[in-house]
């Protein structure tokens, strides 16, 4: 069983046949499903004849292709170890 990792991910969203904005992010992991995430970077992959062109784009730049919206991992994969080792705190809390 993974006890612990650390990594990067990836979200992704398809505004037109050949065009994709990513959000690529750091994260650390325990036990394999409490996680938290930081890092944040967009980017613009583009499908050329020679196969996928990534270019860095700003927030401002990938918020507008996307229409506004905000392009997030899930909360639970942001914020998972966070609620987890609150969780812990106030049981201990309360177990004394």
């Amino acid at each position: 069983m993974l006890f612990w990792g650390w990594g990067r991910g990836s979200v992704h969203r398809q505004v037109s046949p050949d065009t994709t904005v990513l959000r690529t992010y750091r994260y650390v992991s325990l036990m394999v499903v409490f996680t938290v995430t930081w890092g944040y970077e967009y980017a613009l992959s583009t499908l050329t004849p020679h196969g996928w062109a990534t270019r860095p784009v700003s927030a401002v730049e990938a918020r507008g292709l996307l229409g506004g919206q905000d392009l997030q991992p899930h909360w639970w994969r942001r914020w998972s170890l966070v609620v987890g080792l609150g969780a812990v705190a106030l049981l201990v809390a309360f177990v004394r």
